[in-house]
């Protein structure tokens, strides 16, 4: 048999992608082999909201947008919005509106997480996808979002008769400690809120808020 040139083509074509796919599937360090893993995405997702509270913590007194955010965790139900004619979608609160919103948003929301998310540039090029909630899923209620002052760890309550189809976000957003080496330092949180350890996903230190998958 006799190859043409666009045959010769065509399977060296397929021969690199089977190498490139072989290169892949031996490397289990891989990113881009679980880029689009489901279990991966909830626990970077539980990371970025211990970052967003661990970036609150830092500079809540030092930055208004942090201050601001600080609000939105202490008053998970409350609209802080002052609009005209609001939409259903303006109605939420602000803590949801902030777990539905992206970087890019031109709103107070994707301001705040440009900022502590100012080195995420291209989603396609990292584990962090935003929003970190579907932005669908908030805005029709089958998920809520609360906090709780008392622990360090957050759960995802199920559905119960009370709150039918409804899945519930518990954050856990204690006050912040006095910053020690007993308790949690500035060094620790800002290297923390900075982690961009595709295999680390547990803050360093039991002070830092932390969630349960969801």
């Amino acid at each position: 048999m006799v190859l043409s040139p666009e045959n010769l083509r065509v399977n060296n074509q397929e021969k690199s992608s089977e190498l490139a796919e072989k290169k892949l599937l031996e490397n289990s360090n891989s990113d881009k082999l679980f880029q689009g893993s489901v279990l991966r995405h909830m626990l970077t997702r539980t990371k970025m909201v211990s970052q967003i509270i661990s970036y609150i913590w830092l500079y809540a007194e030092s930055d208004p947008l942090a201050k601001q955010a600080k609000h939105w965790f202490q008053n998970p139900t409350k609209n802080f919005d002052k609009l005209e004619n609001p939409t259903p979608a303006d109605k939420l609160p602000s803590l949801a509106k902030l777990m539905g919103a992206k970087p890019q948003d031109q709103t107070i929301y994707g301001e705040f997480l440009s900022k502590v998310f100012a080195d995420v540039l291209d989603e396609s090029e990292s584990l962090y996808i935003f929003p970190i909630f579907n932005k669908h899923d908030i805005e029709s209620g089958i998920v809520v979002f609360k906090t709780d002052a008392t622990t360090f760890n957050g759960s995802v309550q199920d559905p119960n008769p009370n709150s039918p189809n409804v899945l519930t976000v518990m954050i856990a957003f204690p006050p912040c400690p006095q910053f020690s080496a007993a308790t949690v330092t500035r060094e620790e949180l800002s290297n923390w809120f900075k982690d961009r350890d595709s295999s680390n996903y547990t803050p360093p230190n039991s002070h830092i808020p932390c969630c349960t998958p969801c």
